[in-house]
């Protein structure tokens, strides 16, 4: 029986799957946390899933969200995971955000929540691929491989500093997230002089998240493996700081 952060990157792996099927995979790609999980082999879970989409008219792509959230196909491929949909609501429908709520359930049991969004504020920035899922992630579900297009690491680095600068509320996770990015690799190349812009408040956002705030905010979503290494203050508080020196040193 799989756990509550399972059985939501699982609906996340088998929507991907289905979206894929029905609408051209070159109009969509998966960023935020679930790009990190699927592709980066992110140790943190994401409570929801956010794509950007271009060309497709919000009337089209909703009747094309909702015919996969009630399809039998869809449906019989969570149930046999032991997965069932308790609710789908359409929570904001404009012509920039395209947002769904749904509640998910194990076996019975009480309603979890995750969402998936759309958004073509932008349509979609460079740096994207197509690439099959993590393979290892695949086989602990036991799913057929799951190909979408996604951000690179370099993409997704430029991606989280704009996350971070912006937010109205500064989330620990950006600050985790750049730091698996810097750890993977990504921050190697030129910024795009908009993004590097950004860092200066972002470097004034990240030192604003203490260690209390981590906990709360990411701690909780992580495997159980690294749980107790990241219960540490003094692993949060360097973490931290190595993420600030290296943005600071891509200040152009």
């Amino acid at each position: 029986m799989w756990f509550e952060r399972q059985a939501i990157e699982l609906f996340h792996l088998v929507f991907v799957a289905h979206l894929g099927r029905r609408v051209d995979k070159a109009l969509f790609a998966i960023k935020g946390g679930c790009n990190l999980r699927f592709y980066c082999r992110s140790i943190r879970y994401s409570e929801d899933i956010d794509f950007d989409i271009r060309t497709m008219a919000p009337a089209t792509l909703a009747r094309n969200v909702d015919t996969i959230l009630a399809s039998p196909a869809f449906t019989q491929a969570l149930r046999a995971k032991q997965i069932e949909i308790e609710h789908v609501t359409s929570a904001k429908q404009t012509d920039t955000t395209q947002r769904w709520k749904i509640g998910i359930r194990l076996a019975g049991g009480p309603a979890i929540p995750t969402k998936v969004e759309f958004s073509r504020l932008r349509g979609l920035d460079e740096g994207y691929l197509l690439e099959p899922a993590d393979a290892e992630l695949i086989r602990t579900y036991e799913l057929y491989p799951v190909l979408a297009q996604h951000y690179s690491r370099e993409a997704a680095f430029g991606q989280k500093i704009v996350a971070l600068s912006r937010r109205n509320e500064t989330q620990a996770r950006d600050i985790f997230d750049l730091k698996l990015l810097l750890d993977g690799g990504a921050g190697k190349e030129k910024l795009p002089a908009g993004t590097a812009a950004e860092i200066p408040r972002a470097i004034e956002n990240a030192m604003t998240i203490g260690f209390d705030e981590f906990s709360g905010q990411v701690r909780a979503y992580l495997t159980s493996d690294y749980q107790d290494y990241y219960g540490s203050r003094k692993v949060w508080e360097a973490l931290q700081q190595e993420v600030v020196n290296a943005l600071e040193q891509r200040q152009s």
